[in-house]
């Protein structure tokens, strides 16, 4: 990307938006290469953060109300166009502090910026009449799916989706949450420090934390910038969501222990796993992809651990690679749609379909099928998603079940829903083999 030392907040919003629409870009590290290549004031890049993440979020919602709005069909208008009205519309609709005259004035400044000033009329026209008219009320809709999915900025396949599965309320409820600002949450090294201790040095360092809800080792970041901490840099904590972390702990390791993280990046459960067996015993982190073992074992380093070794490798072969019955432990937290997270990456509902859920469904059996070969009679093999599709999830799992009837046991099943705990949607089983542990 190139230089934007000399855009406005709203011109590197607009870039940042115009990759993620058009160019598919990740939102989080299309946002970060942005904000660390700009010369923005800390009060800006928030500004930006905002605009970028509440125009991604309600996004459907925006089209919506623009399409309402506009004589000509807005999924017609021009790319640059398109990006400056979805920007300027999230602006008066969602952000309060905002005046109506700068949102506006702005929106039109920015079309002659970038290139659009033959436009600039029709793009004060169309923000002046969403100003004035407003959100319509949604509460007219008939069809429960439309209107959650309008109200909440959500596809409508995926409201079906959940309604189905959960029913109307939940599919709301976790919806509404997904709106909300994602928490930012550290999980304490318990080789190195405890959570009273590392809250203390935190706070010395100007940053402010909570105890978290689910996990002992948790805590929430209330004020300030952990990751510049002195703290972070000696690896006294990692960021870990609270859900992510009872993926691990339903593995029961203990030391000395013989661990498969199947599909390990970017590496937080497979550290949490070592400092859960006091880092004694053998973790293998694999992961298909090469620059992502490199990012685990630079956490490694950071956190001071030894028994970790990472592995580059497809997980559907690893019964090729390994005899059978290797691994006292196996996780499997499995490639999957992502559909739990979407509050702190909200581009996934947009970028996700039907067709690919079923997909990653097939790879994700393929993948249990492979680690449960490796595992060992009496161990514990946890499959686990950040997502909150059945056919991922409960439909994955019963599939496998289903053919290894006599030799698996299923100890627990759990999903976690982002309204819950206030952390990421997580899906998390628990099985046993069963036979005599050697």
């Amino acid at each position: 990307m190139a230089k934007t030392t000399n855009h406005t907040p709203r011109m590197n919003a607009a870039h940042i938006l115009d990759r993620v629409f058009f160019e598919e870009a990740y939102s989080h590290l299309a946002l970060n290469e942005a904000l660390q290549d700009s010369s923005l004031s800390e009060v800006d890049n928030r500004f930006v953060t905002e605009v970028v993440y509440g125009t991604i979020k309600r996004l459907n919602t925006l089209d919506y109300v623009l399409e309402q709005t506009m004589k000509q069909p807005f999924r017609k208008t021009d790319r640059r166009v398109k990006t400056i009205l979805r920007m300027s519309a999230y602006q008066l609709l969602y952000m309060d502090r905002i005046p109506e005259r700068a949102a506006i004035n702005e929106g039109v400044e920015l079309a002659k910026r970038w290139g659009r000033g033959g436009l600039k009329g029709f793009v004060n026209g169309v923000l002046r009449t969403v100003a004035r008219q407003g959100l319509p009320d949604f509460k007219r809709i008939s069809d429960p799916v439309q209107r959650i999915a309008l109200e909440t900025s959500h596809p409508e396949w995926l409201v079906r989706k959940w309604v189905q599965a959960y029913g109307e309320d939940v599919c709301r409820a976790m919806c509404e949450t997904n709106l909300k600002r994602a928490y930012t949450t550290l999980r304490v090294n318990r080789l190195q420090t405890d959570r009273d201790t590392l809250q203390r040095d935190l706070q010395a360092e100007g940053i402010e934390t909570s105890a978290g809800n689910l996990s002992p080792d948790s805590l929430i970041v209330t004020e300030g910038q952990a990751m510049h901490s002195a703290s972070f840099a000696k690896g006294a904590f990692s960021f870990q969501d609270e859900s992510s972390m009872l993926v691990t702990q339903a593995l029961d390791v203990e030391a000395g222990l013989n661990v498969l993280d199947a599909c390990a990046a970017p590496g937080g459960k497979t550290t949490y796993i070592a400092e859960r067996m006091y880092d004694e015993g053998q973790v293998l982190a694999n992961d298909i992809h090469p620059h992502k073992s490199m990012l685990i074992e630079q956490q490694v380093q950071r956190l001071g651990l030894e028994s970790v070794t990472t592995r580059t490798e497809d997980a559907t072969d690893l019964d090729d690679t390994f005899e059978a019955e290797t691994f006292d432990r196996v996780l499997v937290d499995a490639p999957c749609s992502g559909l739990g997270v979407v509050r702190a990456k909200p581009d996934i509902k947009w970028q996700m379909n039907p067709e690919q859920i079923k997909e990653l469904s097939a790879l994700q059996l393929r993948i249990l099928e492979a680690a449960a070969y490796v595992l060992k009679p009496g161990g514990t093999l946890v499959y686990s998603t950040c997502t909150l599709m059945p056919e991922e999830n409960e439909e994955v799992v019963d599939a496998f079940l289903q053919k290894h009837y006599t030799s698996f046991a299923k100890d627990e099943v759990r999903s976690i829903f982002p309204q819950q705990y206030d952390s990421d949607g997580f899906f998390i089983a628990a099985m046993t083999k069963r036979g005599d542990k050697r």
